[in-house]
């Protein structure tokens, strides 16, 4: 029996759920500026997967590092969003 995809599947859901969060109070807290950061440690863990041998760190890693990616840009949007609910 194979536990591996379950695992990764259980960390990259707790893993998005993290980061949404930290994105919203990130941006409220000290506004969208710090986007390029997250795209840059994004990179950064991506690259950093490639190199590790433990092949569930290695996916998680790369996880993480597209979440991060994914999230800088997030940041910027939520600012948007922000905006447009404050507006209403």
């Amino acid at each position: 029996m194979q536990l591996t995809g379950i695992l990764i599947g259980l960390i990259t859901f707790i893993m998005i759920g993290v980061l949404h969060v930290a994105v919203v109070r990130i941006e409220r807290v000290w506004g969208s500026k710090f986007w390029p950061g997250f795209v840059f440690l994004g990179l950064i863990l991506c690259i950093v997967s490639i190199f590790v041998d433990d092949f569930i760190l290695s996916a998680n890693l790369g996880v993480l590092g597209f979440l991060f990616a994914w999230s800088g840009p997030e940041l910027k949007k939520q600012k948007e969003r922000t905006k447009r609910k404050l507006s209403h």
